[in-house]
């Protein structure tokens, strides 16, 4: 009985006892990434290209192709910096890093693929979609829903 006595005694003493500890305040932190640029756009018929996978332009089979043009990306940013591209189909309360791939199908196969990507090179950034069958110009057009969205692109330079 003594020993849990004594116990219970200790242990009001030490919370009764303790103060907050508190030691002096440390250096301010760095401001926020100055070498970060964000740049949001939205890909639309009028400033994608469909580009036909026969270069014979029938229009019948091909994928849609936009083109961001910058400054920012140079040999020194595609040597060692970072470039992410981001998609918004709700207008900006959701972004998905691409590669963005929407399918449907069940276990007796894949009925179709979407696939959003992109590659960067100096002075441009390239945003494709394509299919996994042959989409038209018009086809493209007419699921303009789908890829006609906002696209967040960062480039983070050395």
């Amino acid at each position: 009985m003594n020993k849990y006595l004594n116990l219970l005694l200790f242990s009001l003493m030490v919370f009764v006892g303790c103060e907050e500890l508190k030691g002096p305040m440390g250096p301010a932190g760095a401001d926020g990434t100055a070498n970060m640029h964000v740049e949001v756009i939205q890909m639309t018929s009028s400033n994608t290209q469909f580009i036909d996978y026969d270069n014979y332009g029938s229009g019948t089979a091909g994928y849609l192709y936009y083109e961001h043009e910058t400054s920012l990306l140079t040999d020194t940013v595609n040597d060692s910096g970072l470039v992410k591209v981001e998609l918004s189909p709700d207008d900006g309360d959701t972004w998905y890093s691409l590669p963005y791939i929407l399918y449907d199908g069940d276990n007796d196969g894949v009925e179709y693929m979407y696939t959003c990507e992109y590659a960067y090179t100096e002075g441009q950034v390239g945003i494709s979609w394509w299919c996994s069958f042959d989409r038209s110009a018009q086809d493209w057009v007419n699921i303009e829903n789908l890829w006609a969205v906002d696209y967040k692109i960062t480039i983070v330079t050395p």
